[in-house]
């Protein structure tokens, strides 16, 4: 299983290195490791574990000669003129700079009941995802606008019970869970995922101060067969030294610990201290997790909630090129029979390869 996943693994980032061109600046790449789990808790039900890693490079200021996929993913982020994507239209006549993010994610879900070969009645069926993600970033010094696109699975080619079953007998040494024969059949996925940030305020505030500020608006929405859904929310940071870098320890498809709004400041010191609070509302309209898929019959189904909340607060502490970020997560109910809402924890660790 574990020379399954690293093939995958590997096959992913000599993917990118095929797709990426050459037109990047010299700042190096960022590289993500991102772990999310309800365990940190005292809890394994609902969503219970989700891993990620993920890189992301910075183009020159304008690209020269994009690949097949960035060329389909450019217009969606608004930064072409004659752009339709006009909601995603990135405002003023600032210089717009890009970043080309891939990545690998992999969530599991499972129920309540561990022992029990099919999910009870009312309960999160056993679902696995795997995926490939590819996106473009367009930004400027007010707002950035992003575009994924990801090609995934579900069922067993999602290596999820491999994956978990592994994990509980190796490392938290708990009980395994005994159902994922039930789990949300295989079928490939296909989605876009659009995100679009605007800053709250050009400076930060406070920035000659001990403590600064600062933070962003965000909107956006999902489209596919893994997930179809739309969302407003918001982050606010503060702390000491606040880098140009945002990196949310949720392990979340397209979000990228990169420069959002403005280059690095080379004269700012290599120490930074920071917490974060931020917010989340959507609209689900589907969820193959919940829904099951879409292109075939699956019998443990439950009703998604149309509208689901979520809180995020945690802290950050970076040196140089090393950063590492903690999160907790609270969010509200995502089914009409599930009985309480839900929380897990997060773990983030970005560095800087100068190459």
């Amino acid at each position: 299983m574990l020379l399954r996943c690293f093939c995958v693994i590997l096959f992913a980032f000599c993917l990118n290195n095929v797709l990426a061109d050459n037109s990047r600046d010299n700042s190096g790449d960022n590289f993500l490791i991102q772990l999310a789990n309800d365990l940190f808790f005292n809890n394994d039900k609902d969503y219970t574990s989700g891993v990620r890693i993920a890189q992301i490079r910075e183009f020159e200021r304008t690209p020269k000669a994009l690949n097949r996929v960035q060329n389909l993913l450019q217009p969606m982020t608004g930064a072409k003129s004659d752009s339709s994507f006009n909601q995603f239209r990135l405002s003023g006549k600032e210089a717009i700079r890009y970043s080309w993010g891939t990545g690998i994610t992999q969530l599991m879900f499972t129920p309540k009941d561990y022992d029990a070969s099919t999910p009870l009645p009312g309960e999160r069926p056993y679902a696995g995802w795997l995926g490939l993600e590819f996106s473009l970033h367009a930004k400027t010094e007010r707002c950035a606008s992003s575009v994924t696109m990801t090609l995934g699975t579900t069922g067993k080619n999602s290596l999820a019970q491999g994956t978990q079953d592994w994990v509980h007998r190796n490392i938290s040494k708990s009980q395994t869970f005994k159902g994922w024969d039930s789990q949300v059949p295989s079928e490939i996925t296909l989605n876009f995922f659009f995100d679009h940030k605007k800053r709250l305020m050009k400076e930060a505030m406070m920035r000659d101060s001990l403590i600064e500020l600062d933070g962003y608006s965000e909107w956006g929405a999902a489209l596919g067969n893994f997930k179809t859904n739309a969302y407003v929310g918001g982050m606010i940071r503060a702390g000491y030294n606040l880098k140009s870098s945002y990196s949310i320890p949720r392990v979340q498809v397209g979000s990228y610990g990169h420069e959002l709004f403005e280059k690095a400041d080379p004269n700012r010191g290599p120490f930074s201290i920071y917490g974060f609070f931020g917010g989340r509302a959507a609209a689900v309209l589907h969820d193959i997790t919940l829904n099951g898929p879409v292109f075939q019959n699956y019998e443990h189904t439950v009703k998604t909630k149309p509208l689901v909340g979520e809180l995020v607060t945690g802290c950050g502490i970076s040196w140089n090129q090393l950063e590492l970020s903690l999160s907790r997560t609270f969010r509200t109910r995502e089914f009409k029979s599930q009985n309480n809402s839900h929380s897990f924890g997060s773990v983030l660790l970005r560095f800087i390869l100068p190459f």
